[in-house]
C-alpha cells in the first residue's frame, strides 16, 4: 500500500462512533529515536477553525490503537486511550 492511498482513508473510532477525517489531513507524531509512528494527531470533533484554518483543539490517537486498515477506513479503538 502506498502512503498516498493511506492518506485517503477515513479515521473512525469504533467505540465512540466518531469520525476524524482522512489520515492525509492529520499529523503523524514520530518517536525521535526509533523513527516509528507514535500517534496520529487529529482535529477534535466539534472544535472550530483557528488561525490558518486549523482547529484549536487536537486529539492524539495512539498508533498502537489502530485495529484495522481497510479498503476505505482506518478503525481506531478509542477505549485504549
Amino acid at each position: 500500500m502506498r502512503l498516498s492511498e493511506l492518506g485517503e482513508k477515513e479515521i473512525v473510532d469504533v467505540v465512540r462512533g466518531a469520525r476524524y477525517g482522512e489520515l492525509g489531513d492529520a499529523e503523524l507524531l514520530f518517536d525521535g529515536r526509533s523513527g516509528k509512528i507514535r500517534a496520529v494527531l487529529v482535529q477534535e470533533e466539534g472544535s472550530g477553525r483557528g488561525f490558518f484554518g486549523y482547529g484549536e483543539e487536537f486529539r492524539q490517537l495512539p498508533w498502537a490503537s489502530i485495529r484495522k486498515i481497510g479498503e476505505d477506513i482506518i478503525i481506531f479503538d478509542g477505549s485504549e486511550e
